[in-house]
């Protein structure tokens, strides 16, 4: 058989068959982009950390926050855990809002987020001829409480009560305060984790060395992040907020509780956060003309919780708070 290629028999090829070789190198292509994509190491919900900003604030990118932010990055305010940051603003438009934060929270994206106390004039109630609003913080929590974390600084059950639990876990006595950290603990249970998740980034011995100094440096953040947080909250600079939403037809409560924590309670101490997080307030001047001022008086924050973040990581929420409260104070 003659099976020699000339330059006749590849012409010919060329011109009745350069569809299919076309078809087979999109078709190779394609292959592969999927093989890579479904091979490729996938950035978990505990390796983004995620700032959202609640509608009624004034958009982040108009303040200084995104400078901050990527600081508090840059300067390994955050766990090796933590590989990416985003910032994300939602609308002024309550609609748009709502459809923005149904699909953040629908792949559990979202750390923390700021919202604030004001009243929300987009939606009023009555009782009788008096027209009443919501605050932004009610709205959040009425839709969303079920998904944000108890912060009652001194209840066990609360994002600080967990997270006491697990830090004690590592120290001598189960104290973080008295004891000192237990590394073989540490390692133990970092090495579990590894074969558990199959993480690809500790394959060798010694990335699994340098590892275990990065997991024990988180260890120790967390317990640091917990001693810094309530010298904040003894010292007035923020405070627990209670939120109860009401059903307005029956007056019942609907749902009540801890949700947030106010990071701007005393404008003469954290009055400097609307550098970076603020909504703007309206007032009269002396001439009686309506004005408009920047302010972050009772700014809140509030804590996601969501089911599929891995036990312990999402305590890095703490470390980003008090990363701002120390900007603000040494701004």
């Amino acid at each position: 058989m003659d099976a020699k290629i000339t330059k006749k028999r590849l012409s010919h090829l060329l011109s009745y068959d350069w569809l299919k070789i076309v078809g087979l190198i999109a078709a190779a292509i394609i292959v592969w982009t999927l093989i890579f994509t479904m091979t490729a190491t996938r950035i978990t919900p505990a390796q983004q950390f995620t700032v959202l900003n609640y509608n009624g604030n004034v958009s982040l990118t108009r303040t200084k926050f995104s400078s901050m932010f990527s600081k508090a990055y840059n300067d390994g305010v955050f766990s090796y855990e933590v590989l990416e940051t985003t910032e994300i603003d939602l609308p002024m438009s309550a609609e748009y809002a709502g459809t923005i934060m149904e699909a953040r929270v629908a792949t559990s994206e979202g750390d923390v987020i700021f919202v604030s106390e004001t009243e929300n004039t987009n939606y009023s109630y009555k009782i009788g001829e008096e027209t009443y609003y919501d605050t932004y913080l009610q709205n959040l929590v009425s839709s969303y409480g079920y998904l944000l974390y108890n912060l009652d600084p001194h209840a066990d059950d609360s994002f600080f009560g967990e997270m006491k639990t697990y830090v004690n876990r590592y120290y001598q006595n189960g104290n973080y305060e008295t004891g000192t950290l237990n590394k073989e603990k540490v390692e133990s249970d970092f090495r579990a984790r590894i074969i558990k998740n199959k993480d690809k980034r500790f394959k060798k011995e010694t990335q699994i060395v340098a590892g275990l100094e990065e997991e024990i440096k988180r260890i120790e953040k967390y317990a640091a992040a917990l001693t810094e947080f309530y010298g904040y909250l003894d010292a007035g600079l923020i405070e627990s907020t209670q939120t109860v939403v009401t059903n307005h037809e029956t007056g019942e409560t609907v749902r009540e509780g801890i949700f947030s924590l106010n990071i701007c309670p005393n404008k003469d101490t954290m009055g400097k956060l609307s550098d970076y997080v603020g909504y703007y307030k309206e007032y009269e001047d002396e001439s009686g003309n309506k004005q408009q001022v920047l302010t972050a008086e009772n700014m809140n924050v509030a804590f996601f919780n969501f089911e599929d973040v891995e036990e312990g990581f999402q305590y890095e929420s703490l470390l980003f708070v008090n990363a701002l409260i120390r900007q603000v104070q040494g701004a």
